[in-house]
């Protein structure tokens, strides 16, 4: 399958990068394209995608793959990214006072309610997972820390959006609603309703619209700007957890994240609304 071209440098005309630039394209493209491709990217796939030579993207490839910073499968010879950035990601994570004020109280909540746990932020249409919590009770799921999901397949995006600028809602509407799930909302009016109630409660749900078998619930984190800056999210087995049941999760996981905003500097002033852009 043909591969969108999103290399900036590409897109505009760029003709002279240094060497520094072109490797971090390479490292950005095996971000982009290894999403949900657990085999890897094919070296072809990245030349099309970056629009560099064969031999400039070969050769880069096997410098960074020497300082650890890109695997390659022995037997597909296709490429990821390699323990390297997940040290770097891990180094860069650790050091965010959000994490570091939340670990704490969330582990309360993963251990009174026994759920896989997440945190994310947004950017741009997507979500992001920045920490992860289980407990041994938890049913493990197969979410890592910087997945990416799409914002308005799951209760942490529609958490966020929100309490996001209208602006920048409809730039995410205007992304497409992904239908994964027969669940999955796709109108962009029944979507701008959801987080109307959204914003009206203070918490979100995702009833099996990610992924069949999963019900989660999530709720906004607010700065002391009183701009929101993450969510927080609780996942549950939908067998085992009715609409009923979620709802009331909802409003705990809404207490929590709540606690990680005043730690955070929020003083309760009225967040702004997705409708009212102020």
């Amino acid at each position: 399958m043909q591969q969108e071209n999103r290399n900036p440098a590409a897109a505009e005309g760029t003709t002279r990068q240094s060497s520094a630039d072109k490797a971090f394209g390479v490292l950005m493209a095996l971000g982009d394209l290894g999403v949900g491709s657990a085999g890897g990217v094919r070296l072809s796939d990245l030349v099309a995608y970056l629009e560099y030579p064969h031999p400039t993207v070969h050769r880069l490839l096997g410098d960074l793959k020497k300082a650890g910073f890109v695997a390659q499968d022995p037997d597909s010879n296709r490429y990821r990214l390699g323990p390297k950035i997940l040290l770097l990601s891990a180094q860069c994570l650790g050091g965010m006072d959000l994490r570091r004020i939340a670990q704490p109280i969330v582990s309360n909540l993963v251990e009174e309610l026994g759920s896989t746990t997440h945190i994310g932020i947004r950017e741009g249409s997507s979500i992001i997972y920045i920490d992860k919590f289980e407990s041994l009770r938890s049913t493990r799921l197969g979410s890592s820390i910087g997945q990416r999901r799409k914002a308005t397949t799951t209760a942490l995006g529609k958490a966020i959006l929100a309490f996001t600028d209208g602006d920048e809602v409809e730039a995410v509407l205007a992304d497409g609603l992904e239908k994964l799930t027969p669940h999955s909302v796709t109108n962009a009016d029944e979507f701008r309703k959801q987080l109307e109630r959204v914003h009206a409660r203070g918490w979100a749900i995702d009833d099996e619209e990610c992924e069949i078998g999963i019900r989660c619930a999530a709720a906004p984190i607010f700065d002391y700007s009183s701009a929101v800056v993450a969510a927080l999210s609780m996942s549950f087995i939908a067998s085992q957890v009715s609409r009923k049941e979620l709802e009331k999760h909802a409003k705990r996981v809404a207490a929590v994240a709540s606690q990680i905003s005043s730690e955070l500097g929020y003083a309760a002033r009225p967040p702004r609304s997705f409708r009212s852009g102020s």
